[in-house]
C-alpha cells in the first residue's frame, strides 16, 4: 500500500477545521507545527486511496483563505500491526497535484534538454548508419522526450492550456532540431542509406502503429501508477528519435521519398502515442479538481481524440496503400 505525507501550511486559525479532516479512511492526522508565529504546519499520513479526495477537499476548503500552502512528500514504507492489502485499493498512486508538477518541470524547453537532445540524435545517428542497434538504444535512454509528450496529454486532460503550449513547443522544438542535426549529419558523413537499421525507419507497417500505442498507454500507465520511467521513455524515444533522425538523414543525401516515409512514420508515431495516452488518462479519471471544469474539458478531451484517431487512421490508410496496394484498387 503506497502512503504520502500531505503537509498543509496555513494560518493557524484554520488548523481546527483542517484537522477535521483525519476523520476519514486512509488518513491520520501525523502532526501539528510547534505553536509559535501566525502560521502552522498540519500533517496527514495518507494512503494513495484517500490521497486525492483528501487533496480536494482541502482545497476546497482554504479556497477563501489567504496564504495556505499544501506539500506533498513521499513515503518508503509504512509497518503496521496488520500488514493486509485493501484489495479494493486504487492503483493510481500519483496525484492530480503531484503529476502536474513531475510533468511541468520535464515539459520545458531548456539549454540541458536542448544539449540531450542534440546528444542522442548524433548517436542515433552513427548508430542506423553503422547498424549499431546497442548505439540506437543507448541514444534513446538519454532522449528527454518523455515528458514533453506526457505534458501535452496532461495538459489536455486537466485543461492546463499553458501546460499543452509548453510541451507542444519543447516538443516541436527537439524534433525540428533533431531534423536539422540529421540533416547537417547526412550531408556531413558518407554512407549508403540503404543500410538495415536506416532503411528501416523509411519501412512503415500496421506493426508501428501497435507498438506506438502501446508506448503511450505504458507511459501513461507508469506515470499515474507512480513507476519507474527510465524503460518507458527509452519505449517512446525509440518511437521518435530515429524516425526524426533519419528524415535529416535521407534529406541530407536527398533521398525525398525515404524522407517522406520517415517523415510518414514519425507521424503515425505521434498520433499513436498521443492517442493512446489520452485514453489511459481518460480511464484512469485524471481529471481537474472542480466540476466546472472538469465541464470545460470535456470537449477538449473529445477534440483531442477525434483529432489523434482521424489522423490515425488517415495514416494507416496511406500505410494499407503503400503495403497492399491491391486493396485500394480505386486510387491506381
Amino acid at each position: 500500500m503506497s502512503h504520502q505525507y500531505v503537509h498543509v501550511i496555513g494560518p493557524k486559525d484554520t488548523v481546527d477545521d483542517i484537522i477535521e479532516f483525519a476523520d476519514r479512511d486512509g488518513v491520520t492526522l501525523a502532526g501539528i507545527s510547534a505553536a509559535k508565529g501566525p502560521v502552522r504546519t498540519v500533517s496527514f499520513l495518507t494512503t494513495a486511496k484517500a490521497q486525492q479526495p483528501l487533496l480536494d477537499d482541502l482545497q476546497s476548503a482554504l479556497q477563501k483563505t489567504e496564504g495556505w500552502q499544501i506539500a506533498i512528500t513521499p513515503v518508503d514504507a509504512v509497518v503496521t500491526k496488520e500488514q493486509d492489502e485493501d484489495p479494493d485499493e486504487d492503483e493510481i498512486t500519483e496525484s492530480r497535484e503531484a503529476l502536474l508538477a513531475e510533468i511541468s518541470k520535464n515539459a520545458g524547453i531548456t539549454p540541458t534538454s536542448l544539449t540531450l537532445v542534440a546528444i542522442s540524435t548524433v548517436v542515433a545517428a552513427l548508430g542506423m548508419i553503422e547498424n549499431n542497434v546497442a548505439a540506437i538504444i543507448g541514444a534513446m535512454v538519454i532522449a528527454p522526450l518523455l515528458g514533453p509528450l506526457l505534458g501535452s496529454i496532461l495538459g489536455v486532460s486537466l485543461g492546463e492550456r499553458g501546460l499543452i503550449i509548453q510541451s507542444a513547443k519543447a516538443s516541436a522544438v527537439g524534433i525540428l532540431l533533431a531534423v536539422a542535426i540529421g540533416g547537417v549529419l547526412g550531408i556531413a558523413l558518407p554512407f549508403d542509406v540503404s543500410s538495415k537499421e536506416l532503411a528501416s525507419r523509411a519501412a512503415v507497417g500496421f506493426d508501428d502503429i501497435a507498438l506506438a500505442l502501446a508506448a503511450g498507454a505504458a507511459a501513461a500507465l507508469s506515470l499515474t501508477a507512480g513507476a519507474a520511467s527510465i524503460l518507458v521513455g527509452v519505449m517512446v524515444a525509440v518511437a521518435l528519435m530515429p524516425p526524426a533522425a533519419a528524415i535529416g538523414l535521407f534529406l541530407g543525401k536527398t533521398a525525398w521519398l525515404m524522407a517522406g516515409d520517415a517523415a510518414l512514420l514519425l507521424a503515425v508515431n505521434l498520433a499513436a502515442l498521443h492517442l493512446s495516452g489520452q485514453i489511459v488518462f481518460l480511464v484512469r479519471g485524471i481529471k481537474p479538481r472542480t466540476r466546472y471544469r472538469q465541464a470545460k474539458v470535456k470537449q477538449a478531451i473529445r477534440f483531442s481524440l477525434a483529432v489523434s484517431g482521424l489522423l490515425l487512421l488517415a495514416l494507416a490508410l496511406v500505410i494499407g496503400y503503400k503495403v497492399i496496394p491491391d486493396a485500394f484498387p480505386l486510387l491506381d
